[in-house]
């Protein structure tokens, strides 16, 4: 019995040193250096690698830890603005007004890209604090990092992009867009709604004539009671840059909080 009991053992100890070794593990190291690159560009209809994802995934928390370590203000929106638009020039407005009181806490993000997202930047490097930018690629090259960036990343996946510029957000700014932006102000509102993401002020900017189909489409969903009737809340509206800040200052208790600091 016991000869018989040393085989087994010995027999168990070889199947978990060999025989059932899982030929599909997967073991992926990253450095910092890593992310001092652009992401691979994914050809069009190819998925991202799970080494794709990883290394998006570390890199945006390495440029979060490096410019950002409280969190971000993300900002989306056309990149088909032009400077002399109204939404760009709220957004970059916006972006000075709000990097000026808090951009050293809590500094703007873009997509780093041009149109809303080159305003976002321009507004909080004009400002003189961080601008951060997290680009993907678009058609048949990347979307670099515009001028106006002070750190960032370009990301392989395109949903892993969106994912990290929604989940760091303290708070979230939206100009008018297309499909793109539609997509993001969704993503955030299904996010804040089903508590997969830390409450975050989610800002509409602009005059109301610039929200109006959106807000028939959400009364249409509420009038088909495929969400519910208070989710609108949770969409704030602000027709100036003044009114964005003043928003996230309240709902984020900043004034409280920096009284709080300079008492201690």
């Amino acid at each position: 019995m016991i000869k018989y009991s040393f085989v087994t053992v010995m027999l168990l100890g070889l199947a978990l040193l060999v025989g059932c070794h899982d030929p599909d593990a997967l073991q992926i190291t990253l450095r910092a250096s890593d992310c001092d690159h652009p992401g691979r560009k994914v050809p069009d209809g190819e998925l991202p690698t799970p080494t794709d994802v990883a290394t998006d995934v570390y890199c945006a928390q390495v440029v979060t830890r490096r410019s950002a370590p409280k969190g971000f203000v993300t900002i989306f929106g056309s990149a088909r603005a032009r400077p002399g638009m109204i939404s760009y020039e709220l957004t970059r407005e916006f972006a000075a007004t709000w990097t000026k009181k808090y951009g050293q806490r809590y500094p703007i993000l873009t997509g780093g890209g041009p149109g809303i997202m080159e305003a976002g930047n321009k507004g909080a490097k004009e400002a003189g604090g961080p601008s951060l930018g997290f680009s993907t690629y678009f058609g048949k090259g990347n979307e670099p990092l515009n001028a106006f960036t002070t750190d960032g990343y370009v990301f392989a996946s395109f949903a892993q992009r969106e994912a990290d510029m929604i989940d760091g957000a303290v708070a979230l700014i939206a100009a008018p867009g297309g499909v793109g932006t539609e997509w993001e102000i969704f993503e955030s509102l299904a996010k804040i709604q089903t508590h997969k993401k830390s409450y975050a002020p989610l800002i509409l900017l602009g005059p109301d004539m610039m929200w109006e189909s959106l807000f028939k489409r959400i009364e249409a969903l509420k009038a088909m009671k495929t969400i519910s009737a208070d989710d609108d809340q949770l969409l704030l509206r602000a027709r100036t840059a003044a009114e964005a800040v003043q928003i996230i200052e309240q709902r984020l208790q900043l004034n409280e909080k920096s009284a709080l600091e300079k008492a201690s």
